[in-house]
């Protein structure tokens, strides 16, 4: 892909989403594993398919708010009832729960959309003039890399308060991609829906372009000779290698991720597919920008910090300060360090002939400074990774790969 390809907005990124990911996932061997149809996978040629929509009445749903765009809370929530919709894959799925109660409901008008990166999330082609541009997370429960992807009530829940707060947190070189909207059809425990996350990212700055971390420096599928995004970034501003890298990227990722974790107890999963790059007309980087926010939050963090829980669920889930310092390592260590950053280490050694301990010594200094007390809940001497196998759901035990951290 040419770079000044990223200026054609929409259409631009649907195209790195989709095809410009090549090589960017083999950090696991369950990373490129999924057991979604053909049809609906990314890398695919269909360029778009239809999501079924009914119109649910409003005693038989949950919705949640984030403060949505006026013109996209009225194309969803209507006076007559809500527009819900759902995966044709899991549509015709018979084992998914009160899917019998769904099917039953007056069908309206289909959606047109194209699967993203992550397959289950899926950007809308088509909306009225009065509504902003949407991507939609669907209950999708296939196994996509290691989790089979559901979106249960929790979830959606969840994701849209995460939404919620982030609002409040205020750093120049931080942005979200919210998830504003979340509707959960009531079945019983395991209620599932979807969610509505908003193209515009907020605080809203015009004259911006997204590119995803990944394709940064994955290859075109469609043109494989083509130089990584990252690489013409350098060359175009005949910057420094090491310095812009840093500076402008790695940097920014990890004063976003400290501020979230430390100031509001949230622990962002900023590895490449969760974090987009926000360039200007000029291709100078200007902010990270985050999405998903199905993750883990710190309750002993938020308590320090005087706020309060507005989540479903015990947080990480960790009775202990052991368990704590492993999710932190989990989502630094691996999910940052060892999912994106290790891939643009590489992409530096590869094109300009760099020592990655520089890179990996320049980026510690900085999560340093950015998170001074971090030896009080990250392991101090290793790092925590999720097992080998693939875990039967969520609740998954973690190892101790007895190898010093190489990002902080």
């Amino acid at each position: 892909m040419d770079l000044a390809a990223v200026f054609q907005g929409k259409q631009a990124l649907l195209y790195m989403e989709r095809y410009v990911d090549e090589g960017a996932r083999t950090y696991s061997s369950l990373a490129g594993q999924t057991e979604a149809a053909p049809r609906y996978r990314p890398e695919r040629d269909t360029p778009a398919f239809e999501l079924v929509a009914v119109d649910a009445p409003r005693d038989r749903v949950s919705v949640f708010r984030a403060d949505p765009s006026p013109g996209l809370l009225q194309h969803f929530v209507r006076p007559q009832g809500v527009l819900f919709a759902v995966h044709p894959e899991t549509w015709a799925n018979d084992a998914v729960e009160g899917l019998g109660d769904i099917r039953a409901l007056p069908r309206t008008m289909p959606i047109r959309v194209a699967p993203t990166a992550s397959t289950r999330t899926v950007l809308a082609l088509e909306h009225p003039e009065n509504v902003p541009g949407y991507f939609l997370k669907l209950h999708y429960p296939v196994r996509i890399s290691r989790f089979n992807r559901e979106l249960r009530l929790k979830n959606i829940h969840n994701s849209v308060a995460v939404s919620r707060d982030l609002a409040n947190l205020q750093f120049e070189k931080f942005a979200y991609l919210p998830d504003t909207l979340g509707v959960a059809f009531r079945v019983n425990e395991k209620s599932w829906g979807f969610l509505v996350r908003e193209t515009r990212a907020r605080p809203f700055a015009a004259g911006r372009f997204l590119i995803p971390c990944f394709a940064l420096y994955a290859g075109d599928l469609n043109h494989p000779d083509a130089s990584p995004l990252l690489v013409q970034m350098i060359d175009r501003m005949a910057a420094e290698p090491v310095s812009f890298v840093v500076d402008r990227i790695l940097a920014p990722v990890v004063e976003c991720w400290a501020r979230a974790a430390r100031e509001r107890g949230i622990l962002l999963e900023s590895h490449a597919q969760n974090t987009l790059l926000e360039i200007d007309r000029d291709c100078v980087p200007r902010r990270v920008v985050h999405r998903d926010f199905d993750v883990w939050v710190d309750p002993g963090a938020r308590r320090r910090a005087g706020l309060g829980m507005p989540f479903l669920g015990r947080g990480m889930a960790a009775d202990t300060d052991e368990a704590v310092r492993q999710h932190y390592s989990l989502v630094y260590d691996q999910f940052i360090g060892h999912h994106f950053f290790d891939y643009v280490a590489g992409v530096l050694k590869s094109h300009y002939g760099v020592d990655e301990e520089i890179v990996r010594a320049r980026v510690r200094e900085v999560f340093h400074h950015a998170f001074p007390d971090a030896d009080r809940l990250f392991p101090v001497r290793t790092m925590f990774k999720f097992r080998t196998e693939s875990p039967p759901n969520r609740n998954v035990l973690l190892e101790d790969m007895r190898q010093p951290p190489v990002w902080r």
